[in-house]
């Protein structure tokens, strides 16, 4: 269940309306002075003091709750509203209004003892409801589509309160397991609070029972801030610091998580570039709190207290500072000073250790561009984006001619979406003749670029210039000139021809198994995809077996597989591959994010 916010953008306010309880009723709106509702008679005043004035999101029959703006005897309240008797709704819901009668806590909704009910709406429909403390202010996720990117100094604050709403919640053996902007409210005076409790979990008991097997879970997945553990049935307090460490680079850069590529080497979310304004040390312990592994995340909110100390972040930062370029350049010219201080006092020396010259300034700055290219390359490879620019730039100024420091610095304006110094980049590096291989990456680079201009004629091209490559790059290029030939042109022939080739050559790149099985998935995916646009069910769905079984973490053979299920109404399994379509990983490919807008409209409707 995932559960709704208590605070979104209300509906227009007609003060001379007033709202008919009744889910099912065909118009639920009634002139304010009537008493039961003019459509289905259902009585309009709740429980004897309550009066729905507006609801607070759009009445949506997917939806599992109503939530509504109530007036309570002339206090303006929010009520929730259980549309459906399920079992494990109800539970859920229950669980919700007992947590929050338990707890006391300004950054918590508070709700009375008289709270939770249900009401007979006719002799067959019992609806439970919730009544909660109005929370005034808005949720992150509106905030941050009105204001952008948060400061650091902002970022601190609110992590700072979060974590002391936090640290009540689990000292009364309670987790959250829902943290994400949407959850979160700002108050007019600059408090937060944290809503939507029909996810918590208590520590004890069930918990406990959990880890000894006695007992399933409710899996809450809320798709870019749950914990991995969490998705697999194990949640622990520390699956809250890995969604609120997600909540926060989610305010950092304004893109939610699932939008903001994965270092596929370590499993690290790809983001410090598109968060500027903060500093490293922060940065590094957003990082941890984000960590995979429950192990290498802070052990508890006292433990994330004491990281936060300016100590501790002036440490850290010094520490980064000595590793960077610019710390060693820093270190290397005071050394550098140090010995011309030594030869200015002992002159006789000083020709022995410095004879300048034409050919020693030329080695000097071959050694610098090398240097500053592969300082940049690292930082490339560990995607810290703005250093490598940094880096990349200083080797291209000192050597001009590099194709390979122009292609990787355009590689890097790629990333930061710099699309023209991309293009400026990669067109001067052909112009220097570079290796074949350079020459084909580069080629393939600017099919991406174009690609993603929906320059998709150009794209072709050059992932076509690409091709001619006989090693991984002509493989990858020939998998998306084929990608685009079933999407854009419908050559679906052609598309399956270019990719049983391209099959075989995997075979004879030397690539480790792991390397292997993920791009022979792609190109299984890709002619699955193909079979399926011809409406060749059985050979779509075992090219699309071959490519999960493969990989089972990329989305789209998953999306593709329920699209075949679909078509062949078997609804069980078309339920379960959407599902992985939507919790798997789209890579950043266009179609695969309409697949899983489709997987979400599939699964809201189920």
């Amino acid at each position: 269940m995932h559960a709704t916010s208590l605070q979104v953008d209300p509906l227009p306010l007609n003060n001379h309306v007033i709202y008919c309880i009744n889910p099912h009723c065909q118009q639920r709106q009634n002139p304010d002075e009537l008493e039961c509702c003019q459509t289905c008679g259902t009585p309009l005043l709740i429980h004897d003091r309550y009066r729905l004035i507006q609801p607070l999101r759009r009445l949506d029959s997917r939806k599992y709750t109503d939530v509504f703006e109530v007036d309570d005897q002339g206090t303006r309240k929010v009520m929730k509203v259980l549309r459906e008797n399920h079992s494990k709704l109800v539970e859920l819901f229950e669980r919700e209004a007992l947590t929050l009668e338990l707890l006391n806590h300004p950054g918590i909704p508070k709700v009375e003892s008289d709270g939770y009910f249900t009401v007979s709406v006719n002799s067959t429909t019992e609806l439970h409801c919730l009544v909660l403390e109005k929370i005034e202010g808005q949720n992150l996720e509106a905030w941050a589509k009105q204001y952008g990117a948060i400061s650091q100094a902002l970022a601190l604050n609110w992590l700072r309160q979060l974590l002391e709403i936090l640290d009540y919640l689990h000292q009364n053996q309670f987790f959250h397991r829902d943290i994400k902007p949407s959850n979160i409210i700002l108050k007019p005076d600059g408090r937060l609070v944290l809503i939507d409790f029909g996810s918590v979990r208590e520590i004890t008991g069930t918990y406990l029972a959990k880890l000894r097997g006695d007992v399933e879970l409710t899996k809450i997945i809320s798709e870019g801030y749950t914990a991995p553990e969490q998705r697999q049935g194990r949640c622990l307090p520390q699956s809250d610091f890995y969604a609120l460490g997600r909540t926060l680079v989610h305010l950092l850069t304004n893109k939610p998580p699932s939008c903001l590529p994965i270092n596929h080497n370590t499993g690290q979310l790809i983001w410090q570039d598109k968060a500027p304004q903060i500093s490293k040390p922060l940065a590094e312990f957003i990082d941890d709190l984000m960590a995979d592994a429950v192990v290498n995340r802070p052990q508890d909110v006292q433990a994330i207290a004491q990281g936060l100390t300016r100590v501790s972040l002036w440490l850290r930062g010094l520490g980064c500072w000595v590793r960077s370029p610019q710390g060693i350049a820093t270190i290397i010219t005071l050394v550098i000073m140090g010995v011309g201080v030594y030869h200015i006092s002992q002159p006789w020396r000083f020709q022995y250790y410095f004879k300048p010259g034409k050919k020693y300034l030329i080695q000097v700055q071959e050694y610098s561009s090398q240097y500053y290219l592969q300082q940049g390359r690292e930082a490339l490879m560990e995607f810290r984006l703005e250093q490598a620019r940094i880096n990349l730039e200083r080797a291209v100024k000192i050597n001009p001619n590099s194709a390979i420091a122009r292609s990787d610095l355009g590689l890097v304006c790629k990333y930061q979406e710099d699309f023209q110094c991309a293009k400026e980049q990669f067109n001067q590096a052909l112009k220097l003749k570079p290796n074949a291989e350079t020459k084909a990456t580069i080629h393939y680079n600017l099919g991406i670029l174009y690609e993603d201009d929906e320059n998709f004629d150009q794209a072709l091209v050059e992932y076509k210039r690409a091709m001619q490559d006989k090693g991984y790059v002509g493989i990858d290029a020939t998998n998306n000139f084929a990608r685009l030939q079933i999407w854009q042109k419908q050559n679906y022939d052609v598309a399956v021809n270019l990719l049983l080739k391209a099959l075989q050559r995997t075979e004879s790149l030397g690539l480790d198994e792991t390397e292997k099985n993920s791009l022979q998935s792609i190109l299984y995916k890709n002619i699955g995809w193909a079979r399926l646009e011809q409406n060749r069910g059985q050979d779509a769905e075992n090219y699309l077996k071959k490519a999960i079984m493969l990989d089972n973490k990329q989305a789209a053979p998953h999306c593709l597989l329920a699209q075949v299920w679909q078509n062949q109404e078997d609804d069980t399994k078309a339920l379960i591959s959407w599902k992985n379509c939507r919790q798997a990983e789209s890579r950043g490919l266009p179609e695969v994010q309409v697949w899983q807008a489709d997987a979400l409209d599939y699964l809201n409707v189920q």
